[in-house]
């Protein structure tokens, strides 16, 4: 039963489907052939027959035009055109009811009771879809569905029908939601890059503080278990090299005496260091620019505001990501290891490719670490 229901929107398509092919049928062998003014009832699905000036070539083509109308906007289902199908469906059900009316019970008149009983119900199940919001499958949809699917199985196709308008706009719009479904998963996987290279760099800071805990920890043993080695002997001389640079293949280890760093920070905490320096150098914590030289933000064309509190890897080109994710993965290993390349992005996105040289360094009483960025000319 409720198949039949949801199928019952068929009934008034078919119906006038029927009507209209038999009124154009009847219309051509009249017009043309002379055949005979017969049955009357299709003469009578207007009003107009009750004027004596009106043939019945004309009553007929106004009933065949009536009938395609309402067929018109049957087959354009939709609720607008359906509250629009009652007018002609209603003219022809109100003509044959005063025939009806005004006529005695006869046999002759079986054709307008039959008519006057199935417009009837044509205009029950209009009034029930236009009720319930009864949405069913139209000719256009179907269309429109089979042409998507061709647009999204043969894309050569659509290029040998472009001369078709119709065709061309609907093989075009499948087009846009690829397009901003690869913006979005390329937006999605450089955003999984970002974190996965905070995470590390979030882990390489926890190391750091560990094994610095760790060294100062030994050194505070190492003292109290040999308190004479804190005061050197006068006739040992007090001038050593204050910085010791080891090339060992491709890592770079760069090794800072002590009092060096304790100047080095104390230099950073008071931005001393940065506003002194012409060189390319920034500080960064957790992988954000804390401190930028002048000379680093126009290396990348940017103002140093604009740096500031930005993630240092937004400013890597995806060249560069696998270089910068292998230092850091090497650095968690315990790899000594200071120094890395990578390629940068100008904000002209011009591509640079750069030696990176990290420090570890204390900015604001936390670990953080100082860059400083030279560029590579020889690609070697």
């Amino acid at each position: 039963m409720k198949k039949l229901r949801s199928h019952a929107w068929l009934f008034p398509t078919c119906l006038l489907i029927f009507l209209s092919i038999y009124l154009l049928v009847k219309f051509i062998f009249i017009f043309f052939f002379s055949a005979a003014y017969e049955p009357h009832f299709i003469f009578e699905l207007t009003p107009l027959y009750l004027l004596s000036g009106v043939s019945n070539a004309q009553l007929l083509s106004l009933s065949l035009t009536v009938m395609i109308v309402d067929l018109l906007l049957h087959l354009r289902f939709g609720k607008r055109n359906l509250l629009l199908s009652f007018l002609p469906t209603t003219v022809m059900l109100s003509s044959i009811g005063f025939v009806i009316m005004v006529s005695p019970m006869d046999l002759s008149y079986v054709f307008h009771y039959s008519l006057f009983g199935v417009f009837l119900l044509v205009v029950l199940i209009d009034y029930q879809s236009v009720l319930k919001g009864v949405e069913t499958p139209t000719m256009r949809r179907k269309k429109e569905s089979v042409s998507m699917n061709i647009a999204a199985e043969e894309p050569l196709v659509i290029q040998r029908r472009f001369h078709f308008t119709k065709n061309a706009k609907l093989s075009q719009q499948p087009a846009v939601p690829f397009v901003a479904e690869s913006i979005v998963e390329l937006k999605k996987v450089s955003d999984a890059i970002l974190q996965n290279m905070q995470i590390i760099v979030d882990d390489l800071e926890r190391k750091t503080v560990r094994i610095e805990r760790l060294e100062k920890e030994f050194e505070e043993q190492k003292h109290l278990i040999h308190p004479e080695k804190m005061f050197p002997k006068q006739g040992v001389s007090s001038f050593q090299p204050k910085e010791k640079v080891h090339f060992d293949g491709k890592n770079l280890e760069r090794h800072i005496p002590t009092e060096d760093e304790i100047i080095l920070k104390e230099k950073i905490e008071n931005h001393l260091i940065i506003d002194e320096m012409n060189d390319i150098v920034a500080v960064i914590q957790r992988g954000i620019f804390k401190e930028i030289s002048n000379s680093f933000a126009d290396f990348l064309g940017y103002e140093r505001t604009e740096l500031l509190q930005k993630n240092f890897f937004v400013f890597i080109s995806p060249r560069g990501f696998e270089d910068a994710r292998k230092y850091y993965l090497n650095r968690l290993k315990g790899v000594s290891a200071n120094a890395f390349r990578t390629v940068l992005l100008t904000k002209a996105h011009t591509e640079l490719l750069v030696e990176v040289m990290v420090t570890p360094t204390v900015y604001k009483g936390d670990s953080a670490e100082f860059l400083t960025v030279s560029e590579v000319k020889n690609n070697s």
